[in-house]
């Protein structure tokens, strides 16, 4: 009986991960009035998998910012897909049937969602294997409504189809112990090794299945260490590495190339975005880890990893490793993108598991005050999973909802007269309002280009970003900007913008202001702050201004 109820728990649970991460799948697809995604690193990703080309031995994605496991997925998938006459790849030019653009996007987002499913169940698994059944589904619907997870499964990235081999990895990894199969150490080296090659970092796994070897095992420390076993997860990370990204062999000076700009990228920065956000240890606990699980979820996820210290068994060990270097590396780097955590999302879910799990069953074995207090934390525990599903709900929404871009460029073509001039005060990009469909384009330069094409309207774009001069002499009837433009410049009191926005002030009024906050049924989640920059492309705060004495 035990068993059937476990079944139709975990089934239930893997249906609302699911539910959860459809709903909206659709949001920022190709349409007639743009011809890129609204996120600006799935076109990358799309492009580099219509590179690959298996059956003429094209296996150079042109791209390595990030292993080319996941791209290589994502041109499979199209493969097969299009095989079934569900995707027409006749088309010479992709900008002539945007329709079948879009499905190319669909369908590495579908790969990225049933991987995300995927992973929920591996979270079970790996959570039934430390403690039990009841930790492992209890981790699973941890899993299954983690907001920033539940975000990230639906878009054509890296982060999530890494996360789900890193739970791999540390599901072998932990079977180690039990007997030491050979079996066991090529299995979590190959998946760590896989990880690797879909997200360099994600690769760290790999010091899992060393310290389940070196903690375990009847040998002497010296023994261990010289283990024919244990070079055996390297050698088959090393093959797993190189399977999911050949290049780093086969085209050696486009991986060094791409791989030391990630490098260099990671340690100087990323423009305005990071900018005096202080040390990347607190700003993920505080930013990415707050925002992206919800405070409540953190704070028990917070208990779990110091329960899991004070503990220190094998399997303590085994995550604890994992979770300290990967955080150590991502905390360390001075861009500091939210999805960097996700990696750290399963771990995260197993320890607030096990700690609400010991706690609850210890609090209930006692004596009547105690179990007053267990049901207490009964009703705790389901009101910070009820909390932890509303936020990831309320995402949904926002995504399933009209993208505020979108809002934007259709006030202005009913409220802007056709000829009139439109100020931008940098270069329009995915943030932009689609004025013109191309403003999509990866090329930065592409995209001044059509600035100077656009036929509607007369786009006024300094060379310089946020020139004032410029604004004070063209005077453009309107003033676009998006959140992603001037939110970060004014945080850290950038002098150009804040003189642009004093001649906004003086010689315009506030037209419209297109925002869309993560709410459900009217109600906005509590206690949320500002999403954090990769968290906002579903929903970035548009303004426009209209010179005073139009309209």
């Amino acid at each position: 009986m035990a068993r059937k109820l476990t079944a139709l728990g975990i089934i239930l649970i893997v249906v609302l991960a699911a539910a959860v991460r459809i709903w909206g799948i659709d949001w920022g697809l190709p349409t007639a009035r743009h011809y890129f995604s609204y996120h600006p690193d799935e076109t990358v990703t799309l492009l580099a998998a219509m590179k690959v080309n298996f059956f003429e031995g094209q296996l150079d994605p042109g791209f390595y910012n990030y292993g080319s496991l996941y791209i290589y997925l994502v041109s499979i998938s199209v493969l097969l897909v299009s095989c079934l006459g569900l995707i027409d790849l006749s088309h010479e030019d992709i900008f002539s049937n945007i329709g079948e653009f879009a499905k190319l996007y669909l369908t590495g987002r579908v790969a990225a969602v049933l991987l995300g499913i995927a992973t929920v169940y591996l979270v079970y698994l790996l959570g039934k294997r430390m403690c039990g059944r009841g930790v492992g589904l209890l981790a699973a619907l941890f899993m299954a409504a983690m907001p920033i997870h539940v975000m990230h499964s639906r878009f054509l990235a890296v982060d999530v189809p890494a996360t789900f081999l890193v739970v791999a990895a540390l599901i072998f990894a932990f079977r180690i112990p039990e007997g030491h199969r050979l079996r066991d150490y090529l299995l979590s080296g190959l998946f760590a090794g896989l990880a690797a090659g879909t997200k360099y970092s994600a690769g760290l796994v790999i010091l899992s299945p060393i310290v389940a070897h070196l903690a375990t095992g009847k040998a002497g420390p010296f023994r261990r260490v010289l283990s024919g076993k244990l070079a055996s997860v390297l050698i088959a990370a090393a093959a797993g590495f190189l399977i999911g990204t050949p290049g780093a062999v086969l085209y050696r000076h486009g991986f060094a190339r791409d791989f030391l700009y990630e490098f260099w990228h990671a340690k100087m920065g990323h423009g305005f975005v990071f900018a005096g956000t202080g040390s990347g240890y607190v700003y993920h606990f505080t930013h990415s880890l707050w925002d992206g699980m919800g405070l409540p979820l953190l704070a028990l996820a917070a208990i779990g990893i110091l329960y899991a210290f004070c503990r220190r068994t094998t399997g303590d060990l085994i995550l604890l490793v994992f979770v300290v270097a990967y955080y150590a590396v991502i905390g360390a780097a001075q861009v500091k993108f939210a999805r960097y955590v996700i990696p750290l999302l399963p771990v995260l879910a197993i320890l607030a598991a096990r700690v609400s799990s010991d706690l609850i069953a210890g609090l209930l074995k006692r004596g009547l005050f105690a179990k007053a207090l267990g049901y207490i934390a009964v009703l705790v525990l389901l009101l910070i999973t009820g909390y932890t599903l509303f936020y990831s709900l309320a995402l949904d929404r926002v995504f399933a909802s009209t993208d505020t871009r979108d809002r934007a460029a259709a006030w202005v073509r009913n409220n802007v007269l056709p000829g009139s001039s439109i100020g931008l005060p940098t270069i329009p990009w995915f943030y932009t309002p689609p004025l013109d469909p191309y403003f999509g384009l990866v090329d930065s330069g592409d995209r001044r280009e059509r600035v100077q094409e656009l036929l509607d309207y007369a786009l006024v774009v300094g060379t310089r970003e946020w020139d004032a001069a410029l604004l004070k002499r063209e005077l453009p009837d309107y003033v676009i900007l998006s959140e992603f433009e001037y939110e970060d410049r004014l945080r850290i009191r950038d002098k150009a913008a804040e003189r642009y926005f004093r001649v906004l002030q003086r010689d315009y009024r506030l037209g419209g202001r297109f925002a869309d906050a993560p709410s459900l049924f009217g109600l906005r989640v509590p206690a949320l702050r500002e999403l954090p920059h990769d968290m906002s492309y579903a929903s970035p705060t548009i303004l426009i201004y209209a010179r005073k004495g139009i309209g």
